[in-house]
């Protein structure tokens, strides 16, 4: 696993994965803002969504939360080297 200081993430990524789309909340660092959508849950999506991501940032770390560590969203991801995976464990996101 790959350790990476919060200071070098470009952007942080909350990911809420569903059936038929993923609800997906973007900060860029340094920002205050939030940008939110919503994504289809097919991989030409995902891919979409993903290579965008690496233009935008120009490849630089992006840390996503998602509630899951495994599954067919976190395989998807981890296809993208600048993604940096953080999965939450549900019990932990409810309290």
């Amino acid at each position: 696993m790959t350790h990476v200081s919060h200071t070098a993430l470009a952007a942080f990524v909350g990911l809420d994965w569903a059936d038929a789309t993923h609800e997906v909340c973007l900060q860029t660092a340094g920002s205050a803002t939030c940008a939110c959508c919503q994504r289809e849950q097919t991989p030409e999506a995902i891919d979409a969504w993903g290579t965008t991501r690496r233009t935008r940032f120009n490849g630089q770390p992006v840390a996503i939360c998602l509630a899951r560590n495994k599954g067919p969203i976190v395989a998807a991801l981890r296809q993208y080297n600048f993604l940096v995976l953080f999965p939450l464990n549900p019990l932990t996101r409810a309290r």
